[in-house]
């Protein structure tokens, strides 16, 4: 019976048995890569030659697409889970996943250089991004909107109301400082905006949902 494998190139019967080209090797721990490799070439990160009649079969490590190859240069800490990455896409960004979108970015990380990532939500809550989102993070406020890193500009604070009216309150005191200092006296419009402004401020006015408006004659 004629051996089919002997006619195979070196090539040919490394694709057959490790189909994904490039492979990590995990640590005896099985949390982190200890080494990755282009198998195929037979050749780690650096372009350097590696050995590769003693490495484990390619059920025992974990498959790499040739963008996460190129990516794990200069990545010391690739988590793992099992032989699947625990970060596929080593760029993240966090934000809040309750809210309505766009919201900002709350955090970015380069997952593949934590020594732990315990306190990180799970790659599927975050935003995965690429080498160039990565490197335009810093050029101004970004948030998400559809799976999709956006430019971003954050609402401006909510003040509340009864906050709103303490502030009306300082002004309505330089007014009255400049009525008495004129002899003059607030108008009746004013004394009922005053009057509106203490129940807002002293909280016994819970229904209004603004200021009202300044009125237009202050003193007579």
């Amino acid at each position: 019976m004629t051996d089919t494998t002997s006619t195979l190139s070196v090539l040919e019967l490394l694709k057959q048995n490790y189909p994904s080209q490039y492979y990590g090797i995990p640590n005896t721990s099985g949390d982190f890569l200890s080494t990755v490799l282009d198998v195929w070439n037979a050749k780690d990160l650096n372009g350097t030659p590696a050995t590769l009649p003693q490495l484990s079969a390619a059920s025992a490590l974990v498959p790499l697409t040739t963008t996460q190859f190129a990516l794990a240069k200069g990545a010391p800490n690739i988590g793992i889970t099992g032989t699947a990455l625990l970060y596929p896409s080593r760029f993240y960004a966090t934000y809040d996943t309750t809210a309505a979108q766009p919201t900002g970015i709350t955090g970015w990380f380069d997952t593949w250089t934590l020594s732990t990532t315990k306190n990180l939500p799970a790659a599927s809550d975050m935003l995965a991004l690429t080498q160039d989102q990565w490197n335009d993070r810093v050029t101004g406020p970004q948030g998400v909107k559809d799976d999709d890193l956006v430019d971003y500009t954050p609402p401006a604070p909510v003040v509340p109301l009864e906050t709103q009216a303490q502030t009306e309150l300082a002004w309505i005191a330089s007014q009255a400082s400049m009525a008495a200092a004129m002899g003059e006296t607030f108008t009746d419009n004013m004394k009922a905006y005053v009057k509106a402004i203490q129940a807002i401020a002293g909280g016994t006015d819970t229904t209004s949902m603004a200021l009202p408006a300044r009125p237009a004659t202050i003193m007579s």
